[in-house]
């Protein structure tokens, strides 16, 4: 659960990124900017010059770590499988007892 959580928050900035991206807008590495622009919003009013504020925060390091938790699970995982698979190789995996 807890890697389905830092997973959305990673897909969440990654989204906030693109959308900037598509006004032509670079996020800043540090610090607080204008949009020079009037943008509508979710809630259907315009803002006009919204502030844009640094990307590299909370949800940014959780996304690293969300990929972190996935990586190894998926490392763990396949290196338990492969044990599993060795054993049951050859003429042996056929007069097994193991249904």
């Amino acid at each position: 659960m807890t890697e389905l959580y830092l997973s959305f928050l990673l897909m969440y900035h990654g989204a906030l990124t693109l959308l900037l991206g598509a006004y032509g807008v670079v996020p800043p590495y540090f610090g607080t900017n204008h949009l020079f622009a009037n943008i509508v919003g979710l809630d259907l009013n315009s803002h006009p010059n919204p502030l844009v504020t640094a990307s590299f925060s909370l949800p940014f390091y959780l996304g690293f770590l969300s990929i972190g938790l996935i990586t190894s699970s998926l490392i763990v995982n396949g290196i338990v499988e492969r044990r599993e698979t060795r054993e049951r190789r050859g003429v042996g995996a056929i007069f097994t007892n193991d249904s």
